[in-house]
């Protein structure tokens, strides 16, 4: 589990805030994501059904019934939305002898969404296909499957799209945003850097763009010599261009 990757998406480095500012007890009713080793991979939903302090009760039927299997005393993190920003907090699993699921929090929140380029408010459409890296090659490019979706925000370094399920670091997608306010190139590869649950049933997923001069810090390079050329147009000129584009465009049409 890679929590400094779900911290560092389109972000500057981020620190943490100390609990003692946060009050959980506002909480209670309000829905958690739990990521722990035992189930990996799956991010377990949730709700808080009791808050005192630092621990808080979750409701133990959430996820199928996975939050009851929960061993004691591991090692998780816990993703909520605190007065409407989402954060993390690194967390203990503790087991009462009536079966009951309470987790006792860590000393530091970390805000998830503080960030390098500033995120606009634009609802556009998506069209994604994820990334089979085990077995990447031109062959499979024709097979993979591309879904169509919205964004929820934007900038020109990345964005928060709404999705079905959650997607996991370091998931990586083909994608293709139509945002004409920014000349967005025509195919753009991006990276999963964190899933947030908002309602059953539907995530927001969010992605950073890779600028070409990075992509040899994700992958090798027999990889990157089958990827389609169109997907290395977007570079860190091109990123920052966007950027700027995307905010005189909702400056002039006060957003």
């Amino acid at each position: 589990m890679n929590e400094t990757a779900r911290q560092n998406f389109d972000c500057e480095p981020i620190k943490g805030v100390d609990i003692a500012r946060f009050d959980f007890s506002t909480l209670v009713g309000h829905k958690v994501t739990l990521f722990a080793d035992q189930f990996p991979g799956k991010p377990l939903a949730s709700r808080v059904v009791v808050a005192n302090g630092n621990t808080i009760a979750v409701d133990r039927s959430g996820s199928s019934g996975l939050i009851d299997n929960l061993v004691n005393n591991q090692q998780i993190v816990l993703q909520v939305k605190y007065k409407g920003e989402p954060v993390s907090v690194q967390a203990t699993v503790r087991r009462t002898d009536g079966g009951g699921c309470k987790i006792h929090l860590g000393e530091t929140v970390v805000p998830l969404l503080r960030r390098r380029f500033r995120r606009l408010p634009l609802v556009r459409t998506v069209r994604l296909a994820t990334l089979p890296m085990a077995t990447f090659s031109t062959k499979t490019l024709a097979m993979l499957r591309w879904v169509e979706t919205d964004t929820v925000d934007v900038s020109g370094g990345g964005a928060l799209i709404k999705y079905t399920s959650a997607l996991e670091y370091p998931t990586y997608l083909f994608m293709n945003v139509a945002c004409s306010e920014a000349d967005f190139p025509s195919l753009l590869l991006g990276q999963v850097r964190y899933s947030i649950s908002v309602e059953t049933g539907r995530w927001n997923v969010g992605v950073e763009f890779i600028p070409r001069e990075s992509r040899r810090k994700h992958f090798a390079f027999a990889t990157i010599r089958q990827m389609p050329a169109a997907v290395f147009a977007y570079d860190e000129a091109m990123r920052a261009d966007m950027n700027q584009k995307l905010i005189a465009w909702m400056q002039k049409h006060n957003y």
